[in-house]
Order: C-alpha cells, then structure tokens, then sequence
C-alpha cells in the first residue's frame, strides 16, 4: 500500500524525484556488503589470490544407498573453526550443496529452505560419486553428459555439461563463511602471523606483506567493519551475534544473460553492477521493504525476494536456488559477452544452494517448480478484472461503483476494500458509521456472481477492546523484542500495533479461526463477512513506519529463538506441510479455503513474497507511479516473476499514485489486460479513474480492452492448467519460447501467452501510432483483429504493426488455434455456459494445434477428475491438398496423469459430472486464416455442409504479406466437450 507521506497530495510526478531513497540502506551503508564487496576488491586486485577453504580429503563419508556425500570443511586463516558440506544429487539430477559451521558458538540459521521447499527432494539411489586424490566426482544424465565436480583444495563446485563448465561455486576464492566470535577471540586473532601458503600464492613480496598484517587481513581485511554494532539514520543495530555473512561467487563462465531474483524495477536481462561500463553502481539488493514511489531503473530492494537465477546462452539454461532468509545483495559483472560473474553476500544462514542442470528453459522450469511448486490453478473468476481504490468510503459508495459498470457495460468480477472499511484500522471489525451493513452489501455485489476483496493487514491495534490483538497477546504469539520476552511494539496504520510471529505454532488455528463467516462458540471470528469474500494481504514485508528502513528492528525474536534479521525476507511467505510452518499469508490462503465444506480456492494478494509463494496466491508490484516509465518497467517486473516461478502476478493500472491523462490510461489497461492479474488501484489523493468516468472515445475503448481480456479468459485459464502442472510460465520471454535464437535473449517489451500462439506487444510509449515487433522465425504471424499476415525470418525480423489509442499490437503464431468466448458478460461467472469461438490461425505447412482446459472454476473437483482438456488440431487431409481437417480431442484420456497440478489421475471419466454440466455448451464459430484457395465444401464429418463464408486473401503457405484468407463456419453446433472433425475440402 502506502508510505509515511500518505498525506500528501502526489501527482504524477517523475519517479526519481518521489522516492525517499534516504530511507533505505546502499550496499556502502550495510557493514556486511561492505564487506563482501571489499573481499571481491581484495580478490581483483591479487592474481594469485586462492580461497582458504579446503576440504579434508579423509572425511569424505559417501551414503551407501543414496548420491549424496558429506565431508569437513577448514578455513587456512582460521583453522580451530569447523565446517561440514553436504553435497546431493535429486532424482532430477539438481545438485544441493549445503555448508555449514559446526560446534560453533551458535547455530545458524538454517530454515529458509524448509519453508520455500514444497517437500524434502529425493535424493538418487542410481547415481554414484567417485573419490579421487583431489576431488568428488558423479556423471548422469542423458549419455552421461552431466558432471559434478567438488574439488578439494580449494574448494570448489563445478556442474559440467559434454564437459563444459555450466556454473562453478567459488571458482574466484570468495566463499566466507564469516563463522561466530567473541570480541576477546577476536583479539587474541590479531597476532601477526604470516599468511599461510593455502591463502595467497605467495611470491616473496607478497610475503612480505602478508607477515606485516594480523593472519586474517589478506583475506578479511584489516578492520572490523560493522562486526558489533551498526547505525543508520536514527536507528542502531546493537549485533549481539557479531559477524555471521555469507560471501559466495556462482559464475556462468559460458552464459551472457541472466534472469530472475526478483523483485526489482530493472530490464529482464539484468544489467550490471561491477566491472568496467557496470550498469548500475550497487549490487541488486534482495531486502523486502515498503519503497512507495519507487524508482523505475534501479538495483533497489522492492517488496518480495526470490533468489532464483537463470543463466542462458543459445547453448543451453542452467539456474541456482540460494535458499537464504537474510537480506542479500548480488553483483553481476561480464568478463566477456558470452560469460556472467556474481557475487552474493548475505548477512546471516548457511550455504544451501541448488544448481539446476537445465539444459532448456522448461527443464528448468520443471527443475525449480519441483522444489518450490508449480503456481496455484486460480479459481477461474480471479482472472477477470479487480477494481479497487483506497478507498471506497462506504457501502452507498461500493453499490453505487457496480450500478455505473453495469449501467455503462462494463465487466467486472472484483471490488476491493482498502484499509478504511475497518473501525480505526482494527482489522476484520466494520467501521458501521459508513459501513453499516457489511453482509447485506456483499450479498448485493454477489448477486451479479462477482465478488469481494477486503484487506486484513498483519498488524494489529494494541487496544483491549480489539479482540485480535487482546487473543494474540494472550495465546503469546506476537514478535517479541530483542529480550525475547517482551512484546515489540510499532507503528503502523492502526497507530500503535503488535505484530503477529507466524512462526508461533501456536498461531495457526488461531489465525485461520478469524476467518470462520458462521458462529462459533469458543472464539471471536469474522461473522461480518461472506465466503464469497477473499482476503488482500499489504504491508507484510514487514512494514513498520517508525522501524529502520521503514521495516521491523532486526533484533527482533521470533519463534525459535532467531532474529528477524535471519528471517526477513520470509515474513510475508512460509510454508505449510508437515516439515514447515505457515506465514500470515498462506495462513489466510488456508483459512479461506478452510472455511466452507467442500473447500473452495482462495484468492489472497500479497505484497511481499519469497520462493514458494506462487503456490498460494497473487503478487503485485506494489505502489509504483502513473508513469510512462512506470507502466513500461512495470511490464518487466512481471515478466521476471513469471520467469521466477510466480506467475500470478501484475501491476496496478493507471499506477497508485498521480493522476494519469486519458491516453496514459488507456494505454495502462492494455498492458494490464495482458498480465495474470489485472487490478486498477489508486492512491487516496488521487482524482477518481473507474473507467466509466471517461470521456468518449476513452470510456468506449477501455470497454472493448476489458472485453477483449474476458473473451480470451479461456486462454488464460488453460495457460495457468499448464504452469500449474509444468512449471512453465503464464507469460512467456522470447528466450523461453525460443532459446535457441541470440537476437530475442534480451526482448523483455513483448511476450507469449503461455502456449497459445498470442506474441503481445503493449505499447507504453506516448503518442505512439505503430509498434516494431521482432518476429523470431520463418513463419507467419497474424494481427489478431485485421488478420493481416507478417513473416518472420530465420535469423528473426522486424515488423511494424498499427498501434493507433484504440489498437494493440497483438499477433497469432501461424500455427495456433485459440478458443475464446465472444459473447459480452457483466462478470465471467455468467459466461460459464456461453458458446466458444475458435480461431485456426494456419502455418506455412497449413496446421495449426491449441487446447482448452475448462472444469468449475471454484473447488477443488478438478482434483478428482470433473474437468475437460480438449486438443484442437487443424491438418491437411492429404498431403497435396489445399484443405483443412480440423478435429478435437480428448486430451485428458490420452495424458490423464498429466491433466492435473500434483494429481496423477490414473483413468479419465469422459462423462464426468463437469463435462455433462457443459455438455450443451456449443462451438459458434470457427474462424480459419490462411487457406490457399475458396473451399468447395465445409462439412462435418459424418454429417451435413455447414454454412459458411470465405473472403479471399494472402495464403499461409505462400510467403507473401497482405491480409490473409479468411474462412468462418457458422455454428457448426459441434459440443465443446465432444469429440468431432470439420472437414474443409477445395
């Protein structure tokens, strides 16, 4: 949501001259960066600088069942400090390397991945390491083309495909795990003693200067930075634990793009932060904070932090997973254009890095969904419009919003309630004087099948008469300060507040009672509500107004005794199985859920998130600008969440703050449309902007935008069945869909839609009037409204497409048949029974292939099989002919084990309850572009000519451009759910 400068009145103003960057920390401000980047700098500046860790060749300890090792780590400058690796190979060939310090003063923390994990992974039984004078090695994979190489002296990771290194853990020496200390053992340490030949490759000179440093200082430096204290602004960080960073390089020494770690406001393919022409000047900062305003171009940490990088080359897509808790900063540096160094220094936790082997985008995506999951299958009416505003001021104001979208034919699915709905932000309790009948209000918006979202916001009014927070305090589950004893105490919107430690176990039934709609005896719960009513979780990163870069102190105590500081970045987010705990926001995933019988899914937005958190819910990109630079950035940011295993995600529309002109507007709800999650938000000092409010020809186009987003709502829904059970993206970067073409590695201003053959352009430019849009192949590719047919070209091409305000650059893949719903509806759930449209967009050989996925769209039946997966596929009845035969199957039957997110269905029922509740659900219209020549027949197969009409135009297979051939079937009456084929005979 909002930040301390919520009073003021903001208009579009130019992002850098809106964020409070003093607010918030550079690399040079937090001791541990410092650090790090000074032990790289150390590093640099010595040729023969070689990393102190070793392995203790005689420890190593093979599993007699399992591809998994461990062995004993020592460090050359301090040699009574322990460490234990653990290194494994998964069935699916990821390689997780774990280091840890052992016996030391303290634990460290060592929970991250148990909660981002979606189950402990299974380690290969088949795969074998072999032992040799200087290393650990294992080969698998097809031809034995994968190898793992763990060297011993100095440590170091490598994973190898065909013998090439694909990614190397500490190949530049900057591995530290800074172990735990006294001030007094410090001390004792600084004993000139010279270096040790396993530091530096030492020549005479360098010697020399070794020997007149205490031990450490070639390699920590000479000074204690930031090691037992730290301010910042007002605040200090008294460090009771002392230094407990993490510094480790992962280099890609064959891959010159990379992707991922969100969430920043920067390009798809990351700039750079070091080196000579370095981009930016700080390292990427993974620090989950409440930057309202934010800059548009800028290695800033925003409100969610996944650290999962993709390296890819035209070779071949490796990643890394670092399951770390703790702020992070990373530098990214290019020897070379073909080649990508990093850098990751975090503050606390062990080593627990996945190497992913790829060797494709989807591999990968595979790879990581199996450790983190897949996204959640949304219910089906989240993917239609939200509209929200903080705020609606009262039960009059949200009736009369829906009568103005109804009067002017407007869809919508959503509204929202921001903060002011509650009694002085006491979350879950109705201010009555403006809200005085919270039921029956919801009940009118549910009665055109649309729904409502109400934000509950995790801090909670410390006042006695907010049974919430009077419950919290006494179960004694709040985050308590650094004395572990004594509740923390912050404020936020609700003043004075107390912030709930989800990491109690105490709090989960508790939390998730709240939300109970029905009386219960025992406890106090959310009675005003409905179940039709779905949950908006803001400020979790945590946001705290008068806390240090506007967050919670990081010597606060949570559960278990650990510092929020080891913990920070998983506030928003954990997870819920049997080895792990459940945040506030899967929580409330779970009490929405949990709340009615049989279960239905949830919807909850958050703002701050961490890997694991596509399985529960929605992202946004939190409080950005009504900005050009904005909307455009905006556009990136998602796709590095979809890139990142979150697909559900979008930005606000029209943008939360200012006031955007009608053109920057418009312009906004086409990007938006073309995003998982569309929501229009707004600042409460911004002008009103529901798109009824618009003067023509705005209001009418806006109109057709939103239509066109709901018409092609079952081409979003069957996108989201297939990241839900693969992993692959909802929104598609043309290095995923094509990996192997260099030219498209670093387009992030266009995208596909999942596997739909839509390649999207939003323009998000002023006064633009036509677009360039980079085809990557030879193949044809119509505008989805004129049908005019472009070509591509092998070695990719660009073509320029009409954007006039009312047109959108948006092409079909020849190739592709997209299934949509033409029919005009006030909200998705009353097109449930509507009739579907298919457009056979022709290849050059004259085929074309696409699917639909359909079950209820709100419970759980899927699960059990109430669904359809149709094929849709258009080929020519013989190989000279000039015809089409366009049939559609049942996909489900052939591939029942794959129709499902983490159901492997044995047996498809084709007469399942969903499939005959659709069963009169019709085919109206089948629209086929590029056939060579009229028809001489349209009939359907075993059955009579169907009506039809041909306008004749450019063929698919002749390589000219033009407007295409066009042939519509009119209502060929052909079930949805049906097997049937259309045969085009000329």
């Amino acid at each position: 949501m909002r930040g301390l400068s919520f009073v003021l009145v903001l208009a579009a103003l130019p992002a850098v001259l809106a964020v409070k960057t003093h607010d918030f920390k550079t690399c040079s401000q937090a001791g541990f960066c410092r650090r790090g980047r000074a032990l790289s700098a150390r590093a640099k500046e010595n040729p023969a600088w070689r990393s102190p860790y070793v392995i203790d060749a005689s420890s190593v300890a093979l599993s007699s069942d399992q591809a998994a090792f461990t062995a004993a780590v020592k460090s050359a400058i301090y040699p009574e400090v322990n460490f234990s690796l653990d290194v494994r190979i998964h069935d699916d060939g990821v390689v997780r390397v774990r280091m840890d310090e052992v016996n030391g003063l303290r634990q460290r923390y060592n929970e991250a991945a148990s909660w981002a994990l979606l189950e402990e992974p299974q380690v290969s039984n088949t795969i074998q390491w072999t032992v040799a004078k200087d290393s650990v090695r294992a080969k698998y994979g097809p031809k034995n083309g994968i190898e793992v190489a763990v060297a011993f002296e100095p440590l170091k990771v490598t994973l190898l495909q065909n013998g090439k290194e694909q990614v190397v853990l500490n190949g530049r020496g900057l591995l530290h795990m800074e172990h735990f200390r006294t001030k007094e053992s410090v001390a004792r340490s600084k004993e000139g003693i010279e270096a040790p030949e396993e530091g530096l490759d030492t020549d005479d000179s360098q010697t020399v200067i070794a020997s007149a440093l205490p031990r450490t200082a070639w390699f920590e430096g000479d000074s204690e930075d930031g090691w037992w204290e730290e301010t910042f602004n007002s605040f200090t960080d008294g460090k009771p634990k002392g230094p407990e960073s993490l510094s480790l390089d992962i280099d890609f020494p064959r891959h010159g793009h990379v992707y991922g770690i969100p969430q920043h406001a920067t390009r798809l393919s990351l700039p750079t932060t070091t080196g000579e022409d370095a981009y930016y000047s700080d390292p990427y900062r993974l620090y989950n904070a409440d930057v309202f305003e934010y800059l548009a171009d800028s290695t800033m940490s925003l409100y969610g932090s996944i650290p999962f990088l993709q390296a890819h080359s035209a070779d071949s897509t490796v990643a890394v997973f670092n399951a770390i808790g703790s702020e992070t900063w990373i530098d990214i540096g290019r020897l070379s254009p073909k080649s990508t160094t990093t850098h990751w220094i975090s503050e606390t936790g062990i080593l627990d890095v996945f190497l992913l082997p790829g060797p494709t985008p989807a591999d990968i995506f595979a790879q990581y969904t199996r450790l983190t999951g897949t996204p959640a299958l949304p219910a089906h009416w989240a993917l239609g419009y939200h509209q929200c505003r903080w705020n609606y001021v009262s039960s009059d104001d949200v009736r009369s919003v829906q009568k103005r979208f109804d009067e002017e034919d407007i869809p919508v699915d959503v509204f929202w309630l921001d903060i002011e709905y509650s009694e002085d932000h006491k979350y879950f309790m109705w201010d009555h004087k403006v809200f005085p009948d919270p039921v029956e209000m919801t009940k009118d918006v549910e009665a055109i099948e649309r729904k409502m979202v109400v934000i509950v916001d995790p801090h909670l009014k410390r006042v006695d008469d907010y049974p919430a927070y009077k419950e919290a305090a006494e179960l004694d589950v709040l985050v308590k300060l650094k004395d572990g004893q004594t509740d923390y105490e912050g404020w936020c919107w609700s003043g004075s507040s107390a912030w709930v430690d989800y990491f109690n176990p105490k709090s989960w039934d508790w939390w998730k009672g709240l939300f109970k709609v029905e009386s219960q005896s025992g406890s106090w719960h959310w009675t005003e509500s409905t179940v039709n009513t779905h949950i908006w979780n803001d400020m979790n990163e945590p946001a705290i107004f008068n806390g240090p870069e506007i967050s919670m102190p990081r010597e606060n105590i949570h559960h278990g005794g650990w510092e929020h500081r080891d913990l920070h970045n998983l506030n928003g987010m954990l997870y819920a199985c049997a080895f792990a705990l459940r945040s506030c926001h899967n929580l409330t995933a779970q009490a929405v859920k949990e709340r009615t019988d049989p279960p239905m899914r949830p919807f909850v937005l958050t703002r701050s998130f961490y890997a694991g958190s596509q399985r529960f819910g929605a992202m946004w990109t939190g409080d950005n600008l009504g900005t050009w630079e904005h909307m455009a950035v905006g556009v990136k940011m998602v796709l590095a969440n979809n890139i990142a295993g979150f697909s559900f995600a979008g930005s606000d529309v029209g943008g939360f703050f200012g006031n955007p002109d009608p053109e920057m507007l418009v312009r906004w709800y086409a990007v938006g449309i073309f995003s998982p999650f569309l929501r229009a938000h707004a600042h409460i000092d911004t002008k009103r902007r529901e798109p009824y409010l618009l003067d023509e020809p705005y209001k009418s186009i806006v109109r057709d935008i939103l239509r066109l987003r709901y018409s092609m709502l079952p081409v979003w829904y069957t996108a989201f069945r297939e990241a839900s059970v693969t992993g692959l993206p909802v929104l598609r970067p043309h290095y995923v869909a094509f990996p192997h073409d260099e030219a498209g590695f670093a387009i992030d201003d266009q995208y596909f839609i999942g596997s739909s053959g839509l390649l999207v352009k939003p323009v998000t430019q002023k006064s633009v009037t036509e677009e360039t849009v980079y085809l990557p192949e030879n193949q044809v590719y119509y505008d989805y409204f004129s049908h005019q047919a472009f070509r591509g070209a092998a070695k990719g091409k660009n073509v320029t497409v009409p954007a006039e305000l009312h047109q959108i650059p948006l092409l079909v893949r020849g190739g592709s048949i997209v299934p949509t719903r033409e029919r005009p509806r006030r909200s998705s759930p009353l097109m449930k029974h509507d009739p579907f449209t298919l457009r056979v967009a022709l290849d050059k050989d004259g085929s074309a292939r696409g699917e639909l996925y359909l079950d209820d769209g709100e419970t759980y039946s899927h699960e059990q099989g109430a669904f359809i997966w149709r094929e849709f596929i258009a080929d020519k009845p013989t190989k000279k002919s000039k015809g089409v035969r366009i049939s559609s199957k049942d996909l489900a039957a052939q591939k029942p084990e794959e129709a499902v997110d983490h159901v492997a269905l044995a047996t498809y029922d084709s007469g399942n309850a969903f499939a005959k509740s659709i069963a009169g659900v019709r085919v109206e219209k089948i629209v086929v572009l590029g056939l060579p020549a009229k028809p001489s027949s349209v009939a359907a197969e075993g059955g009579h000519e169907l009506q039809w009409e041909f306008t004749p135009g450019v063929s698919a297979a002749d390589g000219k451009e033009g407007i295409a051939s066009v042939l519509v079937v009119k209502d060929p009456k052909l079930s949805i759910a049906g097997d049937w084929t259309v045969v085009v005979q000329a």
